[in-house]
């Protein structure tokens, strides 16, 4: 709801008004409760006044009282004579005219003669005593403490002329007196000493019996309240306490609070009240107000979600908006405008090719994914080849003419066309509805044997490739049919004459290509390769010494594959690698048993060009003899020429780590390769292997034996051994000794065999 500029509008309207009421309101109860509070304060000073005044008053008129009483000559003569009886029921009786509580006589030097009530407080009367003395006073009047109880006490002399005794009047400050206080000044009134057990405050007070106790237990330290007074815990009472003149005993003014308190409660209750209803108003405000700014606001949102949904600009109509919305409103029918525009330019962009005008491949696919599946019509793709000679003979600008031009007559060929595209470079697309036969691209052919122009008296002739896949063959999915029409035109590409018909089955190879490179990880994991050792026959000692591991793979589903098969299509997918890493460690390990039990043959393993390219080949293969505990002589490593030629710098600088590390290096399947005799004294290797080619029709075929002895004679000039792969009878093989060929291999001596097989085999050959 908040996300809404309406119902921000309202909620700023509703807080800003509620802060200013909010804060207004504080003030006013804070001035308020402050100024009760100052009322509250100045009750109890004039309270306190009056207490004083009163106990004054009434100290005065206890003194004239007892001053009736000295007076009188027969209680005089008494005093004079120490009539102790006298003096005690004169001081009872007149004690009881004046309401006094405690009557006694002193002597002149404070010495206690007799009192109605046993007192100890002879020190007390006798420091009064000597004080007015000093004073020269004709009467005191003090408070004092009387057993934890607090007395107004008056002593007037006795003069005889002398002062012969002092006579005392007590008077204790209690309930009545409170009561008689509290009359005067309307407050309530509490005379208190703290008792020695409990730390608490007792005494007499005007208040009501509970509340006195909660009270005074609230109260605690008196002397916290002797300066200025303190709330209750529930503010019903504002207290100060009165300091009497005597150690632990205090007077406390309690003002009732409640009428302050209501005061100022009804005070709140009626600012929440006119609160409340300023909120309600300027809700009621604020949502008109709100309504009425966000009319145009409205206007403009669905207006612009009707952009957003894409409506032409004929359906949306920019409303019609005075002020800066109006301003808003222009602008927004312009970014319309502009959007259409735009969406119309990326969609045309997303279709079609930029450089020729053409559709493109994302066309050509989402018109396929409608189309299919269908019978009729036909798919034709179009290479031009050797492009690439163009672009970097002449340059990309003309490159790119000429792929305009060849649009161009595209759009003459296929007028009846569907759809004409660039999938990609020199790479376009017709599609038909109709069927597409040889007589059509022949024409096609024809067209294209016309030089095109580049400048003025400058002509370049290309050549095409032409693949066509008949949409019966195209299958319903439209990566099928790209597929399969990748195939043809691949397949035209390889063609002399360049022109390939879709037949069924043709993609049946390479979906086996695709099972090959996704089952190797799990073949290699189930143990579904192995591999085989075929023997390499010494021909001097006519023993076998060494072999050559061979990988076999036995697919659960295609069966046998062959290893010409498989190995070239982990080349081309780029996962050869596994592969070497897999025999290679199979073969160490195979060898390290052989090792231990006196075996000691050398195995020769067949590198790829992606194992040359790798710099890191010389430290992976010495970590792995480590592994395994073997020497270097326990392994070779055969090469072939062609694999040498991908990057011949680096393919040699590796080879020669390897030759450093004392790895046996041999070069498989000479003279199969380019340029075999100029690069052979530049390679870092120890052995020649002479093709198969040469070897198996030895005996019959005169080339061949003449190029085999040819090679064997440049081969040892050079200082290299060599071996001859393919030897299959004993005319061959006499032959091959003849030419002082160091090695012999092939099925004249041996199949490849499996571990356990070649090494009895070895074991019977070499008793021979």
């Amino acid at each position: 709801m908040l996300k809404s500029f309406q119902a921000r509008l309202i909620m700023f309207v509703l807080l800003l008004l509620a802060l200013a009421q909010l804060g207004t309101a504080l003030a006013v109860l804070k001035s308020l409760k402050a100024d009760n509070y100052k009322q509250g304060v100045q009750s109890i000073d004039v309270s306190r006044n009056v207490f004083d005044l009163f106990l004054a008053a009434r100290a005065e008129q206890l003194t004239k009282g007892v001053e009736i009483l000295t007076s009188d000559f027969g209680f005089k003569q008494a005093v004079a004579t120490r009539e102790t009886g006298t003096i005690r029921s004169v001081l009872q009786n007149h004690g009881a005219r004046i309401n006094a509580d405690i009557s006694l006589l002193v002597s002149p030097r404070g010495e206690l003669i007799t009192a109605t009530q046993p007192l100890n407080i002879t020190d007390t009367v006798a420091d009064l005593v000597f004080a007015a003395r000093r004073s020269r006073g004709s009467s005191i009047s003090t408070t004092v403490a009387l057993d934890n109880r607090a007395y107004q006490l008056v002593l007037v002399p006795i003069r005889a002329p002398n002062v012969v005794a002092w006579v005392g009047m007590a008077f204790l400050l209690d309930q009545a007196l409170a009561e008689r206080i509290k009359n005067v000044t309307g407050l309530d009134i509490s005379f208190v000493y703290e008792t020695k057990d409990t730390n608490m405050l007792s005494g007499a007070s005007t208040l009501p019996s509970i509340e006195k106790e909660t009270l005074l237990n609230e109260i605690g330290n008196i002397k916290d309240i002797i300066t200025s007074p303190v709330f209750s815990n529930d503010e019903k009472y504002l207290s100060l306490g009165v300091d009497i003149g005597v150690p632990n005993q205090w007077g406390i003014i309690h003002l009732p609070y409640g009428p302050w308190l209501e005061s100022y409660r009804d005070t709140r209750t009626q600012l929440i009240w006119i609160f409340t209803g300023a909120l309600a108003l300027a809700l009621l405000f604020g949502i008109a107000l709100a309504r009425n700014m966000t009319k145009p606001i409205g206007r403009l949102v669905d207006y612009a979600t009707q952009i957003g949904l894409g409506v032409t600009k004929e359906k949306v109509t920019a409303p019609e908006i005075e002020g800066e919305f109006g301003v808003l409103s222009n602008t927004m029918k312009t970014m319309q405008n502009s959007i259409i525009n735009r969406e119309e330019e990326l969609t045309y962009r997303a279709s079609h090719d930029q450089l020729t005008g053409l559709f493109n491949q994302s066309a050509v696919e989402f018109y396929l994914s409608e189309a299919l599946p269908r019978e009729q019509g036909s798919l034709v793709t179009i290479n031009v080849r050797h492009f690439k000679r163009i672009n970097n003979m002449l340059g990309f600008d003309v490159g790119n003419i000429m792929l305009s031009k060849v649009a161009e007559r595209l759009k003459l060929w296929g007028h009846d066309a569907t759809m004409i595209a660039r999938q990609t470079g020199d790479k376009f697309l017709v599609l038909f509805d109709r069927t597409i036969n040889e007589q059509d691209c022949f024409n096609l052919k024809q067209l294209f044997n016309v030089d095109f122009e580049v400048e003025k008296g400058s002509n370049i002739h290309l050549d095409i490739s032409i693949g066509v896949l008949p949409f019966e063959h195209a299958t319903a999915s439209v990566n099928s049919a790209m597929r399969r029409l990748e195939i043809v035109s691949d397949k035209a590409r390889e063609e002399s004459d360049g022109v390939v018909f879709y037949v069924v089955g043709q993609d049946e190879n390479h979906r086996r290509q695709l099972t090959i490179i996704r089952d190797l990880p799990a073949a290699l994991e189930a143990n579904q390769l192995f591999v085989v050792y075929q023997p390499k026959v010494g021909v001097a000692s006519n023993d076998c010494q060494e072999a050559e591991a061979l990988i076999r793979w036995i697919h659960p589903e295609l069966g046998f594959l062959p290893p010409d098969e498989f190995i070239a299509v982990l080349e081309h997918a780029g996962s050869i690698q596994q592969l070497t890493k897999w025999i290679v460690n199979s073969v160490l390990s195979q060898l390290s048993q052989w090792w231990a039990a006196g075996h000691e043959i050398r195995v020769a393993v067949n590198l790829s060009a992606h194992d040359l390219l790798d710099e890191r080949l010389p430290n992976t293969v010495a970590k792995a003899l480590k592994k395994y505990d073997l020497p270097v002589r326990a392994l070779a490593l055969e090469v072939t020429e062609s694999a040498v030629m991908k990057d011949r710098e680096k393919v040699i600088g590796v080879l020669k780590a390897l030759q450093e590390m004392g790895v046996h290096l041999a070069i498989d399947d000479f003279g199969t390769g380019q340029s075999s005799l100029s690069y052979l004294r530049e390679l870092p290797v120890n052995e020649v292997k002479i093709d198969r080619a040469f070897i198996q029709f030895i005996d019959t075929n005169k080339g061949d034996e003449f190029i085999t002895n040819a090679t064997i004679g440049l081969s040892h000039s050079l200082g290299f051994q060599v071996t001859a792969e393919g030897a299959e009878n004993a005319e061959g093989v006499a032959l091959l000794r003849q030419y002082h060929c160091d090695k012999i291999q092939g099925y004249y001596f041996s199949k490849p065999l499996v571990a356990e097989d070649f090494l009895r085999w070895r074991d019977t050959f070499n008793k021979h």
